[in-house]
């Protein structure tokens, strides 16, 4: 150890604490549900409030759970999720909103998921999303979960496609 550099201990003392920030309860506008992490390996920047998580990444906070690969999840000073940047064969999302009768599923190469300002997700790469019956495929789907609003965009030579089945049926709850 050279003079003025921390102690080993103290680095991973630091880096458990920015992991344990990052899990703590999130603030009043994400609600009162812890975020929890894992992963077969994690990377943290405690001066960047990014952690970067490989190899079967599970994000989930209440009903909120999102699936890759590869996941970089950056929190602010507070350590409240920002958003949640994930690659994955599929990335994949689940949520059951407030108020929903079904859960809102999703699935694309790469999802980028923001916690607020306002709460969206951005689906790209063979994206799909579904709920109950109801499902939306295209090559970019941009959802703003706040508003409940959907942008679905082909690629080339590919067209969005919606498939949406009226009523409410028992089976699909």
């Amino acid at each position: 150890m050279r003079y003025g550099e921390p102690p080993r201990r103290g680095r991973r003392l630091a880096a458990a604490a920015l992991l344990a920030a990052a899990l703590a309860p999130a603030g009043a506008q994400q609600g009162p549900a812890p975020v929890e992490l894992e992963a077969d390996r994690v990377e943290v920047d405690a001066a960047a409030g990014v952690s970067v998580y490989r190899g079967d990444a599970v994000l989930t906070r209440g009903t909120l759970r999102i699936t890759g690969e590869r996941m970089e999840v950056h929190t602010d000073e507070q350590g409240a999720l920002q958003r949640a940047i994930v690659d994955g064969t599929p990335a994949t999302y689940r949520d059951r909103p407030e108020g929903q009768p079904r859960p809102v599923h999703a699935e694309a190469r790469h999802l980028e998921y923001h916690a607020s300002g306002p709460e969206r997700a951005h689906l790209q790469g063979e994206a799909r999303l579904w709920q109950g019956g109801d499902v939306v495929s295209a090559e970019v789907i941009d959802v703003d979960l706040e508003a409940q609003t959907v942008d679905a965009r082909g690629g080339e030579g590919e067209r969005a496609r919606a498939t949406l089945r009226p009523g409410r049926r028992e089976e699909e709850r």
